[in-house]
């Protein structure tokens, strides 16, 4: 871990050297006839001392229309709408360029951007996530995490943890990794791990955390974190990696990104482009508001300057990482995921709250993945 340390220290130094004024260059040709480009994006929560995202997409697409003499239409959807979009279960106008939520894939339609984005613009971990079978497949914007939050003092006991169940990232930031995989036999033994080393959570973690009956919990997103700094009166919330069954605490990291669908000659120079000072400008948005990790090399000082983390928190999450080696799926192997996560859910529910027992729980977790294909 040292090295990984060592190396992010580097490559924090030099980018610092960069400077902090952006180089996003607009396509080089104002077009000659009429360019009309529709864009997906999804609103964020907002939280005080940072402007809202939407202004500022809507400010950034505004500014590219206006310059180049095109249309530019943004449309702010839910995150289930943009993942159905890319899992080809969307009937209507497919848009131009789209974001991809914290979960990102290589989804239906995506165009290879190898010879249209300069991939040493970005953090080269944060460029792989995005490559697929040696192409491009999507414009980094920045480095989400998942982490476990701990109230500071000495009370480290196991049972007082809370976690939750229901989220995407609480299957995510075991399976993904290690030796663990997503079937029936591993989902069953986290599960248990879990229940074995934090007991049940029959009640809101939420709750729990605010009437101070728990010390930790767990998959925090930033946003959470974000908000549990703001909210905090006394000793000061720290950012852990999430344990596991193999014992070898980790972040889970994911990397948002702007992907362009449109195929058109005429019109996709323009898209990469629009898509291009996107992703780059909510990496700003996220390093100012949640304290994330700009994918765009020049705005690293960001994290630096304006997440609100201290330096060691800053090197931890860099470090992290560096060390996950976290690469996007395809769009099978995701979509599988997926349906997988979604059929087994509520048998988790059900064991974690205490409403069933271990060979119940088994016994439904066989049923639910038996009955959702995942070929």
């Amino acid at each position: 871990m040292k090295t990984w340390v060592a190396v992010a220290l580097v490559l924090l130094a030099t980018v610092l050297l960069c400077g902090c004024k952006p180089q996003t260059p607009l396509p080089h040709e104002i077009p000659s006839g009429d360019i009309r480009i529709v864009v997906w994006d999804a609103k964020e929560p907002h939280l005080p001392g940072a402007s809202p995202y939407s202004e500022l997409a809507s400010l950034v697409v505004e500014t590219y229309g206006q310059d180049l003499g095109i249309t530019v239409e943004l449309e702010f959807k839910s995150r289930q709408e943009i993942e159905n979009l890319l899992l080809g279960g969307y009937q209507g106008e497919v848009p131009s360029v789209v974001y991809s939520t914290e979960w990102p894939f290589v989804g239906m339609g995506i165009q290879d951007l190898s010879e249209m984005v300069q991939v040493d613009d970005y953090l080269e971990a944060a460029a792989s996530f995005w490559t697929h079978d040696g192409r491009l497949m999507g414009i980094p914007s920045y480095i989400h995490w998942l982490c476990l939050a701990k109230k500071a003092g000495p009370d480290d006991s196991p049972e007082r943890a809370g976690y939750f169940y229901g989220s995407p990232g609480f299957l995510h930031s075991a399976l993904d990794y290690g030796n663990l995989g997503w079937t029936e036999e591993d989902i069953s033994t986290y599960v248990e791990w879990v229940n074995n080393t934090y007991g049940l959570c029959p009640d809101p973690v939420l709750d729990l955390w605010e009437q101070h009956r728990i010390n930790s919990m767990y998959p925090v997103t930033p946003h959470l974190f974000k908000w549990i700094r703001l909210s905090e009166n006394g000793l000061a919330t720290q950012m852990l990696p999430i344990d596991n069954p193999e014992g070898v605490p980790r972040f889970y990291f994911s990397v948002p990104g702007y992907v362009v669908m449109d195929a058109n000659k005429d019109r996709v120079e323009y898209a990469v482009g629009l898509a291009k000072l996107l992703a780059a400008n909510r990496g700003r948005w996220a390093a100012r508001a949640i304290g994330c990790i700009p994918a765009y090399m020049p705005d690293i000082p960001l994290f630096d300057l304006e997440s609100g983390f201290d330096r060691e928190e800053r090197v931890r999450l860099m470090a992290g990482f560096l060390d996950s080696q976290a690469r996007i799926t395809d769009w099978i192997t995701y979509s599988k995921k997926n349906q997988i996560r979604i059929a087994v859910t509520r048998a988790i529910e059900e064991y974690l709250s205490g409403s069933i027992g271990r060979e119940q729980f088994e016994q439904s977790i066989h049923a639910a993945l038996k009955s959702h294909t995942t070929e």
